[in-house]
Formats: structure tokens, sequence, C-alpha cells
């Protein structure tokens, strides 16, 4: 009974670590070129970040091929850092794209490496991320603040908030 039970959990918890090796769920804070066609799940309110290797100076630059939900996520900040060349002029860098997950749901990131006015050719490189986020989306801020305002009619009195009130 002793050798089933110790056969057993020793099983149990192989399956369990080679369905999370499996898996394509995972939430670091910066991702890379390399982890795209990923799925990352994360929770209203958290934030990740994208880092891709660009080189503005060939003309090439990364675009948005596809439009994300912004229900779901927002683009806190896009920047460029040169951290190999600081100031040298067409030194290449990296292109740093910060989103944060504003509400559940799920979206998708395409970006494309390529040269803006060559309209019908492919990207050279291509990342995509497929996010899905979970929670609750916090209270827009107007109902938080919200006050009775009076309506005011045309001759400047006070009119009531419901009709049929004279009634």
């Amino acid at each position: 009974m002793m050798k089933r039970k110790i056969l057993f959990s020793g099983i149990a918890a192989g399956a369990a670590l080679f369905l999370s090796a499996c898996s394509t769920t995972f939430a670091p804070a910066e991702l890379n070129e390399s982890d795209s066609g990923r799925t990352l799940t994360l929770k209203v309110g958290e934030r990740f970040t994208i880092s891709l290797p660009s080189n503005p100076t060939t003309g090439y630059a990364w675009s948005f091929d596809a439009p994300y939900d912004e229900k779901v996520l927002i683009l806190s900040s896009d920047t460029f850092a040169n951290p190999e060349a600081e100031g040298v002029t067409g030194a290449p860098g990296r292109r740093i794209l910060t989103f944060s997950v504003v509400g559940p749901g799920r979206s998708g990131i395409r970006l494309g490496y390529k040269r803006p006015w060559e309209r019908n050719s492919r990207p050279a490189r291509v990342f995509q991320l497929l996010v899905f986020a979970t929670g609750e989306s916090p209270a827009p801020l107007w109902e938080e603040e919200k006050t009775s305002t009076p309506r005011i009619g045309s001759k400047g009195q006070v009119v009531p908030e419901r009709k049929g009130v004279f009634d």
C-alpha cells in the first residue's frame, strides 16, 4: 500500500512538472525577440515590457501590424535606447514598449520590422504575443467623482432631472 502511494505521488509530481514545462504561459517583466509567439497571463494592474533590437537609421522600424484591444492593454511608454554606443548617430539600439493591463480579456500584439514606405512587402521580422488578462477592471474616475449638477434650461431656470415631475 505504501509503495502505491509513493508511486502515485511520483507520477503526479512528474506529470505536474511535465505540464508546467510544456506550458506557454509565463509572466516575465521584460520580453525580447525570442519570446515571439508566446502567451502571457497577467492580472489587471500589472505591466510588461517588450524590448526589440532596432536601427531606425536603416529605414526599418517596428510598427503595429494589427490593432490591440485597448480595453485590455494600453501602451504606457515607447522609447528607443542605445546602450552599446551612447550618443553615436546611426548605431543600433532597442525599441522598448511598455504595456499596462487595464481590463480583463485577451489581446494580441503583432509588430512588424519593416520600412514604412514599402507597403506591399513582408516585414523582415515579426514579433507577436497573446496576452490573457485576469481580474476586474477598476472603476472609471468619472463614476468615483460623480456629483449631482442641476440642469439649466434655456431661460436660466433649473430643470428637474426627470420628465413628468409636474404631473
